[in-house]
């Protein structure tokens, strides 16, 4: 990240128009907001004191001085933040997640396509393009999801310099780094938590070409815009959102109708036609898919989620407003924090809460328009908006930043997560949760050892209950690929029938899924049972049944 530049005499207006002249409270305001003694000093043994345009030095216990920007700050927060979610990804579970989004997001990796049954194709792209690189284990998988919210921070904090003086930005990415959205609950890599990192991104480059209209602003823009949507669907929201801002503000609507704004739609358009294409081919597909999630509610029920998910995105990121708290100081810090803590519910007529909330507002209508089955998780990028709509309004009541106390607390609430998220999981497994005691893993391995036993080969496929055999892709050092036995022209197209027949496959039910094994018997007459239990952290869980179909390989003696 390249280091941020300290304001100009003469500060741009709120939307970008034109610039305003300074006044006495702004030079002072500009006068607290430029000074960076709170910078941390870092003792190294240099030859001479180092200058930086937004570090102020500091003495150390060697005599010499030196400071880390602000830019060098960021970087700092984001590698704590990379190091310490990938350490709770690891800490804190056994099975990823229950319903086996990432293992899905695995299986669908095994074969490049231009979109898959249930949703726009990125984050399988990503899964594949990782595991291209990486070992198929749990710590690359949980590196990944970490990196996916750090990237994300890192287009917010690209977003905020828009904004906001570097060192307020610093406090912007340091209170989205503690939301709930982009930590707990993106370590559930999936279609949700890929737009953690590609929203924040969307919506930098969106405010830099309506601010500046730049050439190279248009080109990102289309292709952040269109990565946004083949995320996942629901960006629509937040590319409806931003249209709506710019129409809204008088400088971006006279920006609209020029170039820059004409090539941006161009690369957005030309980026996407792939999968355009992809998508008007399918008979079934994440239209059908997402079609079947709507208009099966009454308007209680649609009442109820709409109002759920607008509570959601307001009171999550509260969590994070600790360090914000802690972080400011001076005789208006109470009265900062509260305009901070509210500005979410403080209507104005500016882009900032425009593009924070605009999204919130327009999920809440077409959840009612439509009966959507809207669920709280697909605003988990929402919170960096808000993360910046607070801050910009705690400055603006006249709030100080204490970047000290700003480490310090993130120091103390880094701590507490590394110490708390394995004692998570013993305490889920004391209850005996699925997530934490059913065997995938041990399940996989075994499946494998009964087929390499058998035939003396790897395993090349595998299918059943979907996130079962998909677990099985995943833990198997095979890594067989998948294929579903629901629809499998519709879930998975790759799947040759004849490969399958001629190589052999194993088809593996959970004892309860009984639709799946009325399928599995239509491939294989050779059904068998397996019990298996899993040993952890000095946890034994009781045993699971399955069962399990063995299509033999064509031309292999069968035993008898």
């Amino acid at each position: 990240m390249r280091d941020f530049k300290l304001e100009a005499p003469i500060a741009a207006s709120r939307d970008g128009d034109s610039p305003r002249p300074r006044t006495p409270q702004t030079v002072a305001r500009r006068a607290e907001t430029s000074t960076v003694a709170e910078a941390i000093p870092v003792a190294l043994p240099v030859a001479h004191p180092v200058a930086h345009p937004v570090a102020h030095p500091v003495a150390c216990s060697t005599g010499r001085r030196f400071e880390l920007s602000i830019a060098a700050q960021i970087g700092l927060l984001l590698v704590g933040h990379v190091a310490l979610w990938t350490w709770v990804g690891l800490s804190s579970r056994s099975n990823f997640d229950a319903p086996g989004d990432m293992v899905e997001a695995y299986a669908w990796a095994q074969q490049f396509q231009w979109g898959y049954y249930k949703h726009p194709p990125l984050s399988a792209w990503v899964v594949g393009l990782w595991f291209a690189l990486l070992p198929a284990t749990p710590l690359a998988y949980s590196l990944l999801a970490a990196l996916n919210g750090a990237i994300g921070l890192a287009g917010l904090a690209w977003l905020a310099r828009e904004f906001l003086p570097p060192r307020w930005v610093l406090l912007v990415v340091a209170v989205a780094s503690l939301a709930p959205g982009i930590t707990a609950l993106a370590m559930r890599f999936n279609a949700n938590a890929i737009l953690v990192s590609t929203w924040p991104w969307a919506m930098a480059l969106f405010v830099r070409l309506m601010r500046h209209g730049r050439a190279r602003d248009a080109v990102l823009c289309g292709v952040a815009c269109a990565l946004a949507l083949l995320g996942k669907y629901y960006s629509a929201v937040l590319l409806l959102s931003l249209l709506a801002s710019a129409l809204w503000l008088p400088a971006w609507r006279r920006r609209l109708p020029t170039a820059p704004v004409a090539l941006a739609l161009a690369v957005f358009l030309l980026a996407l036609a792939p999968h355009l294409s992809w998508l008007l081919a399918q008979a079934q597909g994440p239209i059908e898919y997402a079609r079947a999630a709507t208009g099966h509610q009454s308007p209680t029920q649609s009442w109820s989620r709409a109002i759920h998910f607008g509570l959601a995105q307001v009171v999550f990121p509260l969590l994070a407003f600790t360090a914000l708290q802690r972080s400011l100081v001076g005789p208006a810090r109470r009265r900062a924090f509260w305009q901070a803590a509210t500005a979410a519910l403080r209507p104005r007529n500016e882009p900032l809460w425009l593009i924070a909330m605009l999204p919130v507002v327009a999920t809440v209508v077409i959840t009612l328009a439509t009966a959507a089955r809207t669920a709280s998780v697909w605003g988990l990028a929402i919170a960096a908006g808000l993360a910046l709509l607070a801050v910009d309004r705690a400055r603006a009541a006249g709030g100080r930043l204490d970047v000290r106390r700003l480490w310090t607390t993130l120091a103390a609430i880094w701590a507490a997560v590394a110490l708390l998220s394995p004692l998570w999981w013993q305490a889920r497994a004391a209850l005996g949760t699925p997530s934490v005691s059913e065997p995938r893993a041990e399940l996989a391995q075994a499946l494998q050892r009964s087929w390499r036993r058998e035939t003396g080969r790897p395993l090349p496929w595998v299918s059943g209950t979907r996130k079962l055999a998909a677990s099985t892709a995943f833990y198997a050092g095979d890594h067989p690929r998948y294929w579903s036995l629901w629809n499998s022209a519709v879930e998975t197209p790759w799947a040759d029938r004849a490969d399958i027949a001629a190589r052999g496959a194993l088809i593996v039910c959970d004892d309860g899924d009984a639709e799946c094994r009325q399928r599995a018997a239509s491939w294989s007459s050779d059904r068998r049972t397996l019990s298996v239990a899993k040993s952890a952290r000095g946890y034994h869980f009781p045993p699971r049944s399955y069962v399990f179909y063995f299509v033999h390989p064509r031309g292999l003696p069968r035993p008898h």
